[in-house]
């Protein structure tokens, strides 16, 4: 992938005030022991660690704060063999975690980072805890939900106040490596080039600061940059789809990937995008934000309607119980887009379909929301909601036919109703996820490598920016996200030679 294919709350005041940009630092010319781009999930702890060590650190960010998505992360994480499971009697291991993860995962999350992750992931969450994180009521819990098994060991944890709990005793834990002076902050800062060596190490970086061009040397360059969700050009390059919703980072930019490639890196994990089983959004103007979304979990609520794809056809039994399976089946459609229709028939009969609304907050909606559409005939309404009419009509026809005989082509169980009296209905679900799945491929010391398998000394990788498959495979797997960031950033920041 060539390099050109790529451009297209706030400190609390007493960490603040111990901020310091690097350029008007006495001394600042001097090699930094650890240069870390990001500095968020993975670069704060890698930088604390780090610094306890003695290290000199330089924590670059191109916003103006520190935190990363950890201001608007969910805050859960999960781990195996922790002081909080062993105070209430649970037993559990990094090894039954392994497991748990490479089976929920089918096997394609990354094996050496999840091993790396779970041998090292309750050193971790025993620090947060320590400094003070606080699980809700009831946890650790399992994860698992209607339809899916997830941990078989109660071990997934967040706070009452998501990820801006983690990050509260992440800025605490800071404090003294900043006061100490070996932590420096370099923010409102994007890295331009990484410099290589004659030798092809990556000596240190160039970046263009509030104040100009300046260059920074560094033993361990770390990239912890998150993923590239805001970056509507790049996601559909990567993904061969659009990105339908912005609500991650704002500097979710894909900067780190573009910096790995620029040096040889090789990127992975371009067929392991999950993106759900759909939501409304607000407008057709994408990227946008969600604005509802159909129920599509037929433990609660089963399915009255069809589902169709951009050819109006069927994809999938609407009916089925296992929620990783319908996303998979999403996935394949173009555009991750398909239309949920019905007739008049189900629209009064059937319980409506957006949990909290009442049917006649759904007739408010149609062909007054650019998702939700209503025709008196099928043609019509194809039209409206931007499928084939020639495929619904036969998608019709057919699923009619198995209603009435009691079998449907798909293995679809619940068959209430017909679709045949006007007017009929559509409302169209997108596929959308704030996870970036590629990432840049690291060796097990995490290291970038290159298409080879070379890794290219003194460059490291470690956060979403490895790509959210490497960690979560193709699917929703509780707590590995930010997990593995926190959790390896904190062991880049432990071993490392300074």
């Amino acid at each position: 992938m060539e390099r050109r294919t790529f451009m297209g709350s706030a400190l609390s005041a007493s960490i603040a005030s111990s901020v310091v940009n690097a350029q008007n630092r006495k001394g600042s010319a001097v090699d930094w022991d650890y240069v870390i781009i990001g500095a968020g999930t993975a670069g704060l702890p890698a930088a604390i660690f780090a610094s306890r060590r003695g290290a000199r650190v330089l924590l670059i960010d191109a916003a103006d704060s520190v935190g990363g998505t950890l201001h608007l992360a969910n805050g859960q994480i999960s781990a195996g063999g922790t002081t909080m499971q062993a105070a209430m009697g649970i037993v559990d291991s990094p090894d039954k975690h392994y497991d748990d993860i490479m089976r929920m995962t089918d096997g394609l999350a990354d094996p050496d980072i999840i091993r790396q992750t779970c041998d090292n992931a309750p050193a971790m969450v025993n620090w947060l805890l320590e400094g003070g994180l606080t699980p809700l009521p009831g946890q650790p819990e399992t994860g698992s939900s209607p339809g899916r098994q997830c941990y078989t060991t109660p071990r997934y944890i967040w706070g009452a106040n998501m990820g801006r709990d983690i990050l509260s005793v992440v800025l605490n834990e800071l404090q003294p490596e900043l006061e100490s002076g070996r932590v420096v902050t370099q923010l409102n800062t994007t890295v331009t080039d990484l410099i290589v060596g004659d030798d092809g190490s990556i000596e240190g970086i160039r970046a263009q600061t509030p104040d100009g061009e300046r260059v920074f040397s560094g033993r361990h360059v770390l990239i912890t940059t998150g993923g590239y969700a805001m970056n509507p050009d790049l996601f559909e390059e990567l993904i061969h789809e659009p990105t339908y919703t912005s609500g991650t980072y704002p500097t979710n930019l894909g900067k780190g990937l573009e910096l790995a490639v620029s040096v040889g890196g090789k990127l992975r994990g371009h067929e392991l995008h999950r993106s759900g089983t759909g939501s409304i959004l607000n407008d057709a103007s994408f990227p946008t934000k969600p604005f509802a979304r159909f129920d599509t979990m037929p433990q609660a609520r089963q399915p009255w309607e069809i589902w169709v794809n951009n050819d109006g056809k069927r994809f999938m039994r609407e009916d089925e119980p296992i929620q990783e399976t319908r996303a998979a089946k999403l996935v394949e459609q173009d555009q991750f887009r398909y239309a949920i229709v019905f007739d008049s028939d189900i629209f009064e009969s059937s319980p409506p379909g957006v949990p909290g609304w009442t049917r006649e907050k759904m007739g408010e909606h149609f062909n007054t929301h650019p998702m939700f559409h209503k025709a008196d005939s099928l043609d019509e309404l194809a039209k409206l909601a931007g499928v084939s009419a020639s495929g619904l009509k036969k998608t019709v026809k057919k699923y009619n036919k198995g209603v009435k005989s009691g079998s449907d082509e798909f293995g679809r169980e619940h068959l209430p109703s017909l679709i045949d009296k006007a007017p009929y209905y559509a409302i169209i679900h997108l596929g959308s996820s704030a996870t970036s799945a590629v990432g840049i491929t690291v060796d097990k010391e995490l290291r970038v490598v290159k298409e080879n398998g070379e890794p290219i000394p003194n460059l490291y990788a470690v956060g979403e920016v490895m790509g959210s498959g490497a960690t979560l495979g193709a699917v929703f797997t509780p707590g590995m996200m930010l997990t593995p960031a926190l959790t390896l950033g904190r062991e880049l920041g432990l071993r490392l030679p300074i």
